[in-house]
């Protein structure tokens, strides 16, 4: 299985900072489109069959830091 990341866009540091959409990155890329919500987004990824990591904070999205990250179980 491939790593999938949802992140959302436009990117902030800004914790207050608007959110437009959300997006897959898998190997560094933006793929899949674009989703109104995080968890389109994630269901989206999981039927591509890929390990969806959602941000457990949305401004923190460091991809090699574990941390960062929760593992989505991916459940239909």
């Amino acid at each position: 299985m491939t790593n999938a990341y949802v992140e959302y866009r436009p990117k902030s540091g800004d914790q207050t900072h608007g959110v437009t959409h959300h997006v897959v990155i898998v190997n560094n890329q933006e793929v899949g489109g674009t989703f109104s919500t995080q968890l389109s987004a994630e269901k989206w990824a999981c039927a591509q069959g890929h390990t969806v990591h959602v941000a457990r904070e949305r401004h923190r999205q460091d991809r090699p830091n574990p941390a960062h990250w929760r593992i989505s179980d991916c459940r239909p």
